[in-house]
């Protein structure tokens, strides 16, 4: 039995990585199409989204579910509000689909499927174990510095002090160790659209 949205929130707000992931693929496709058929901006919509990971991560009790524990209905809402911010801010004229209208007509469907590909739960654990033993092949440092940011969800300033080293150093440990999980990963992996928007994902949290 699939675990509820209530539940992978709440481990995610212990830490768990894996329900995070699971999320993540639950709703990427269906929140992708939500938000590029309303902006019809590849670079807008996956912006919107990445702020929408990133509140998840840092302010999971903000995420609010209905009573059968499903975070859809708030998802949307979020969105909603986002892709009109995005318009007043660019004085554009603002979406004429409304929020209740989430079936998408067959020519808003995009073409690239690699990019809706779905990692099963023993995959991602496949996938965490890989990265694990990449990290564990680097410089102590790196190491901590994934471990606090990443497994922990600890902040640059907290990392930073726990360390004993500066905020730009965290960022920049960050961003090698996860440049080399990119290139060291299987090529099968290697390959997965979504995989690399969620590196790019940890790699938002180095700011």
């Amino acid at each position: 039995m699939n675990p509820t949205d209530s539940i992978l929130l709440k481990k995610i707000q212990s830490g768990d990585r894996p329900a995070f992931m699971l999320l993540y693929d639950r709703y990427w496709n269906s929140l992708y199409r939500f938000v590029f058929v309303r902006t019809r901006d590849k670079e807008i919509t996956e912006e919107i989204l990445q702020d929408l990971w990133v509140k998840i991560l840092e302010n999971t009790d903000a995420i609010h579910t209905d009573d059968s524990g499903s975070a859809k209905g708030y998802l949307l809402r979020h969105l909603h509000y986002r892709i009109l911010d995005y318009y007043n801010s660019y004085k554009k004229a603002p979406p004429t689909v409304s929020i209740d209208e989430f079936d998408i007509p067959n020519e808003a469907e995009l073409s690239d499927t690699d990019y809706f590909e779905i990692l099963e739960e023993n995959e991602i654990s496949s996938l965490l174990s890989m990265i694990d033993e990449i990290v564990a092949q680097l410089p102590l440092t790196e190491q901590q510095v994934y471990d606090m940011r990443i497994r922990k969800n600890m902040s640059v300033n907290e990392t930073a002090e726990t360390l004993g080293i500066s905020n730009k150093t965290v960022s920049n440990k960050l961003s090698k160790t996860l440049g080399e999980i990119r290139e060291k990963l299987s090529p099968d992996y290697k390959s997965s659209k979504k995989l690399v928007s969620i590196l790019v994902l940890m790699e938002i949290l180095t700011q």
